[in-house]
């Protein structure tokens, strides 16, 4: 049976601002990505497009912070 390590104080910040950046990431992606697919794309596809750049947004910003995280702190 695994024991969960005990976390420091800046490691629980980085995880709550890193969900918390990656979270408003995809709200402005997913609102660029119904604009810009409804408009150039096609009406039915506006919504989905969207979801699906906004979820793209969430991970490149998600990857990036974890990647930053790794390099800096090991």
């Amino acid at each position: 049976m695994a024991v969960a390590r005990p976390t420091s104080p800046l490691r629980q910040q980085f995880e709550t601002e890193r969900k918390r950046s990656a979270f408003f990431s995809f709200l402005a992606g997913t609102g660029i990505g119904i604009i810009a697919a409804d408009t150039w794309v096609s009406p039915w596809l506006g919504v989905p497009g969207g979801l699906l750049i906004g979820g793209v947004a969430y991970v490149l910003v998600f990857g990036y912070e974890t990647l930053m995280w790794r390099k800096h702190n090991g």
